[in-house]
């Protein structure tokens, strides 16, 4: 016959805890976490204030969508819908509102506590990704008159398949 103690039966809580909720979240699992419109609000958002933070530079900079797409993650777990989606936006600048521009993003994603991500040439590109996620932003040269200003989530698991572009 084997005893246990109080501490002991009150260590293997958390582990029966922990295994009953694995087991009933099962279910859910295949669900995913997020709505896909639930993504797509996040990102226009994160857009929006990088626009806004940039605004100084640019004024009132002609824009449009340049990319608005979701894709399929190349890793899937069987039941799962994972996903990835990316919004880039186009700005049309004079040539001398780039570089300031740029400048102002950096500043930007420094003062919110994002990670800067490498560039060779910060003087035309400034990305970062926002702490505790995997969401990128980036405001990058394309032309001497065009910016690209992209948001990415990375994968993400979504409650359904949102439309995909091929």
């Amino acid at each position: 016959m084997t005893r246990t103690t109080r501490a002991g039966s009150m260590a293997a809580t958390p582990v029966v805890a922990l295994l009953l909720s694995l087991t009933s979240a099962c279910g859910a699992v295949d669900k995913g976490d997020v709505q896909p419109d639930a993504v797509e609000k996040k990102a226009h958002t994160l857009t929006q204030q990088t626009l806004d933070a940039i605004h100084p530079s640019t004024g009132a900079a002609p824009t449009s969508v340049y990319s608005d797409r979701w894709s399929k993650c190349t890793t899937e777990t069987p039941g799962q819908h994972r996903f990835e989606y990316d919004y880039i936006l186009k700005l049309t600048v004079a040539p001398n509102q780039v570089k300031p521009a740029i400048t102002a993003a950096h500043a930007y994603f420094a003062k919110e506590g994002y990670k800067s991500d490498y560039t060779p040439y910060p003087d035309r590109h400034a990305g970062a990704t926002i702490p505790k996620s995997t969401w990128t932003v980036a405001l990058g040269l394309s032309t001497s008159k065009v910016l690209l200003l992209e948001v990415d989530s990375d994968c993400v698991f979504t409650r359904h398949d949102p439309k995909t572009k091929a």
